[in-house]
């Protein structure tokens, strides 16, 4: 047994200043990462501009600790998140709040939920993909986050077409866009996040106030743009949720009716910020994580064209199964969820999850000072041999399904873990293998990417809080198969 501190000791840190480090998650994070482990061991520390020291660990002891923090054990409020979400969001909330919150949330993901959005998101995704066209190119990514507005303006506002779907689509992606360009990344990590976050929702706060909605045009400060489209969004949000108010209608499901209509446990309806707030951390989590997890995903696939064709012919088993196309059979199908683990395993979209302790505490060997920020690292962690194997840096679906790999939570955990795991990962699991699924039936890509041009992966870089390739997937559709390609024969027969 490996002897444990007994005065608090920050793990190893690596040459360089805030600067250099800050720059080195910026700038290819992953060979950074993979650079400092070998250099410094499975934990190692990063000094960052305006926040306290950061222990980024692939430890597997120091992250199941971690995730079996008490409340009073860390601060969620200084997560360095350098987008404004909203401070009174459930990401920055603890103890009862923190509870209460996720109580609210949870309903609206629930399993018959998921299951009632399972057809209108295939739906979504098929008129998509029928206005491709052979030659056409276009970056993955991007394509993804197009289909993902228009999911999230289904299951946040009810909405699937006209003016209000689109006013809010554009809105949307506006502030997406403005808020995680690397300009504003740069700053916010050379600020503070946690300073940068407070600054823009104070003027976010100053300029609802005042009624001041902004032009949406680009100004002499990099802020002004961002916050133009957040006051115009939440002004939206907040007349809608007005409305859900006035009419209280419990057959509605959407989310912002579902946090509008929630009360505290004294009747009292919940703070107007606090409903925009949770609306505005699902467009973040609904939309980024999304393209980037699928881009990957679709990397991987492109690289192992073996993979591909089984992922096609377990999609057509299930429709001779069943007779028809099912997505929400087809969601939860073995290999496709595989294939799934394995990208997320091998390419998190987010590097790392965060802690940041209130007092000295025991993780693992290491006795963390208070002050600390401790960051449970996907990226590190899922790529350990002696968790996965020797092949742990091969990209191997069926690893999944043979019984060779049955990590602990504390051992694969794309979407965090303990009581602070994602409360939207269901509906994002299921979302994404919707996607894939369609997208691989019906289409056929050309693309650097695949195998043919490279066996590397492209270069990563963090786009809100989220790694993706630097220069995006770019691919070029080579054919596009109807949507009843494979499923009018079983229908006729069924």
């Amino acid at each position: 047994m490996t002897a444990m501190n007994k005065e608090p000791k920050l793990p190893p840190i690596p040459k360089g200043g805030k600067i250099k480090h800050a720059m080195s998650l910026g700038i290819d994070i992953w060979n950074n990462l993979d650079r400092f482990q070998e250099e410094y061991g499975d934990s190692f520390t990063l000094t960052l501009p305006g926040q306290g020291p950061m222990v980024w660990t692939g430890d597997p002891e120091v992250v199941r600790d971690t995730f079996a923090l008490k409340p009073e054990q860390y601060d969620p409020f200084s997560v360095q998140i350098p987008i404004d979400v909203g401070e009174e969001c459930v990401l920055f909330e603890n103890f009862k709040k923190h509870q209460d919150s996720r109580k609210r949330i949870i309903p609206s993901l629930a399993t018959a939920q998921l299951k009632n959005r399972a057809g209108v998101m295939h739906d979504i995704i098929s008129e998509h993909i029928d206005s491709w066209t052979v030659g056409e190119e276009f970056n993955f990514p991007r394509i993804v986050g197009d289909m993902t507005l228009d999911i999230i303006c289904y299951t946040l506002f009810g909405l699937r077409e006209g003016e209000r779907k689109e006013r809010y689509k554009e809105l949307i992606l506006g502030w997406l866009t403005t808020s995680t360009n690397d300009t504003m990344f740069t700053i916010g990590q050379l600020y503070g996040a946690r300073k940068f976050r407070a600054k823009l929702n104070k003027k976010y706060r100053q300029r609802t106030v005042e009624g001041k909605m902004g032009n949406l045009k680009k100004g002499l400060l990099p802020w002004k743009q961002p916050l133009d489209y957040k006051v115009q969004l939440a002004q939206m949000i907040r007349e809608d949720a007005e409305n859900i108010r006035a009419r209280m209608d419990e057959n509605e499901v959407h989310m912002l009716s579902v946090f509008a209509r929630a009360k505290y446990d004294d009747g009292e309806f919940l703070e107007m910020e606090k409903v925009i707030s949770e609306c505005i951390a699902m467009m973040v989590a609904g939309h980024e994580t999304s393209a980037a997890t699928s881009s990957w995903m679709l990397i991987w696939l492109l690289k192992n064209p073996r993979v591909m064709e089984k992922v096609r012919a377990e999609i057509a088993e299930s429709v001779a199964k069943e007779g028809v196309y099912d997505p929400l059979i087809i969601s939860e199908l073995p290999y496709i969820t595989a294939c799934l683990n394995e990208s997320q395993r091998l390419s998190p979209s987010a590097p790392a999850t965060v802690r940041w302790l209130t007092e000295d505490t025991q993780l693992g060997k290491w006795l963390m000072p208070k002050g600390t920020c401790i960051s449970p690292c996907m990226y590190l962690t899922q790529r350990r041999k002696d968790i996965y194997g020797e092949d742990a840096h091969e990209y191997r679906p069926e690893r999944w399904l043979d019984g060779s790999c049955k990590p602990k939570p504390w051992e694969f955990f794309p979407f965090g873990g303990g009581r602070r795991a994602c409360a939207g990962m269901a509906q994002a699991r299921q979302q994404l293998r919707i996607i894939l699924a369609e997208i691989v039936r019906r289409v056929t890509f050309e693309s650097k990417e695949d195998y043919v041009h490279t066996d590397a992966l492209p270069t990563p870089r963090l786009v809100g809080g989220q790694t993706e390739p630097k220069d995006g997937v770019w691919v070029t559709v080579k054919e596009v198969l109807p949507k009843e390609a494979g499923i009018t024969q079983f229908k006729q027969t069924a």
